[in-house]
């Protein structure tokens, strides 16, 4: 059975000054309803995560909000005033879908939307309702736009074809999904466009220090987006997602110095040192703040007044640390290092050194196997006997060999560097794990006070329930590295990148 015909069209300028309704009144009577009116406020995060999974999260009054699917489903939520995280709303299937969709995240306005809807109907001479219509005026940013509606009725499709072709002067463009988020994209909304910075796209001979200057001022800017973020205390992502793109700068620079003029390197290392090192402690602050529930479900409740104290005493000293970065973004000392560094990488490149004209693919899958087997050996030489610190350092070692892949992963094998990179993120989060509880005991150290004694008892049982999670976790830790460096991983990182030439795309 053929469905009924039902078009959407945008109106042109002309039909802006135009009663739309009356031009079809000589052929039709005209039956119209009140319009109603919606102002509807919609939200997202920095991100824009819940667009790009097809969700729009609308707030339509002060205290609720409506949740829509890509199917178009609506669950609607409350929420108290001033909601910006997940754990803000009411315990509901929206409040679980916002912790999946947003994480850490909070949302904001991306945009207003003024919404002035006229439902119509059609009849013909016997006065049977022929057509069914709409219009639909939206005002954005004082930008209108109108939208005509016409559905058919079964049995009256000449009707339906004969309103199109009358209203057909007024017709700017045919619309085929009309909805809601075809309202948002059509007015341009820039909350929703990409936030990040456009990556050169590398070519496999592309000479190696220009592949550097352009990745790292790309990887510059797009820190530089999180900055407004961090200043303003939005959530905690902004700082966390500055903090990545910097490190994956100075891994970069780090891992790539050969290919770059020692005049250079002169210039950003300790600017982006510098940038980087004073964000550390409202990082950490951040870390233990978000982990309180879990801290706290740790201990019995004989030691929530200690716990309490601690919290606020965290609490203060973040707010003051929030402060002191925040000036330092607003500051000249920042300005300035940002800019010498982006005039600094925007420069044509300089060839100086031997590697700096080699191709960028070439470099690439030497450095990664030189720098396995420099884990390799690492590895061989930590027992169960070693320092934490010698665990830490082969940490380190496996977030640089994971960054120098991602970062010219479009130039090598996709299949086989796929298959390593799986292998590559088990281990992380095994060495990760062992190596926030060494943070977190050293940082609960930092705290205890014998002035502040409740506080320093619950201290001293975290520490101790810590202490006993690293112990557990250190033989997981053996094991991980046991089951990545074997034979067959060695022979991989040789067949993979051992070549000079780059391999197939399998």
């Amino acid at each position: 059975m053929n469905s009924l015909p039902e078009n959407t069209w945008e109106l042109n300028e002309v039909a802006k000054n135009t009663d739309i309704l009356s031009e079809i009144s000589s052929e039709f009577d005209i039956e119209a309803n009140p319009g109603t009116t919606a102002n509807l406020q919609f939200y997202d995060d920095f991100d824009s995560h819940l667009w790009k999974a097809n969700y729009l999260l609308c707030q339509v009054d002060k205290q609720q909000f409506q949740l829509i699917d890509p199917s178009g489903c609506i669950d609607e939520v409350s929420a108290s005033s001033g909601a910006r995280f997940w754990w803000e709303f009411s315990e509901s299937q929206v409040k679980d879908k916002l912790q999946n969709l947003i994480g850490l995240r909070a949302v904001l306005p991306i945009a207003s939307i003024n919404l002035l809807e006229t439902d119509f109907s059609l009849r013909n001479d016997d006065q049977k309702i022929v057509v069914r219509g709409r219009l639909t005026q939206t005002l954005v940013s004082n930008k209108i736009a109108l939208y005509l509606t016409l559905q058919a009725l079964r049995g009256y499709t000449k009707y339906y074809t004969r309103a199109a072709q009358l209203l057909r002067p007024f017709i700017k463009a045919e619309i085929r999904h009309f909805g809601l988020r075809f309202l948002l994209m059509n007015q341009d909304i820039q909350a929703l466009e990409p936030k990040q910075s456009a990556l050169l796209s590398l070519t496999e001979d592309m000479r190696t220090e220009q592949a550097v200057r352009a990745m790292a001022i790309a990887m510059l800017d797009q820190a530089k987006l999180y900055v407004g973020g961090v200043i303003t205390d939005i959530d905690t992502e902004f700082l966390h997602q500055f903090r990545v793109n910097v490190r994956k700068l100075r891994s970069l620079i780090s891992l790539l110095k050969q290919a770059l003029p020692a005049s250079m390197l002169d210039t950003l290392k300790p600017r982006i040192s510098s940038i980087a090192s004073k964000t550390n402690k409202l990082r950490d602050l951040d870390v233990f703040i978000l982990a309180q529930d879990s801290y706290r479900a740790m201990l019995p409740a004989n030691f929530e007044s200690g716990l309490n104290e601690l919290y606020r005493l965290i609490e203060k000293q973040r707010k003051q640390e929030k402060n002191k970065v925040a000036r330092y973004f607003s500051s000249t000392e920042y300005r300035s290092d940002v800019t010498a560094c982006a005039a600094e990488l925007s420069q044509s490149p300089a060839f100086q050194t031997p590697m700096a004209s080699k191709p960028v693919l070439q470099v690439v899958k030497k450095l990664l196997l030189k720098r396995y087997h420099k884990m390799l050996a690492m590895n061989a030489a930590i027992n169960s006997q070693s320092a934490d610190e010698k665990i830490h350092e082969l940490r380190i070692e496996f977030k640089k060999l994971r960054y120098l892949i991602e970062f010219f992963v479009d130039l090598l094998p996709k299949k086989r560097t796929g298959k390593i990179v799986i292998e590559i993120k088990k281990i992380q989060t095994v060495l990760g794990d062992y190596n926030d509880y060494c943070i977190q005991i050293e940082f609960l150290n930092g705290y205890i006070d014998d002035a502040r004694i409740e506080m320093s008892k619950a201290l001293s049982g975290l520490i101790a329930i810590l202490y006993q999670k690293k112990t557990e976790e250190r033989p997981k830790v053996e094991s991980a590295l046991t089951d990545f460096f074997t034979e067959n991983m060695t022979i991989e990182f040789d067949l993979v990148f051992g070549a000079a030439e780059p391999g197939d795309s399998e």
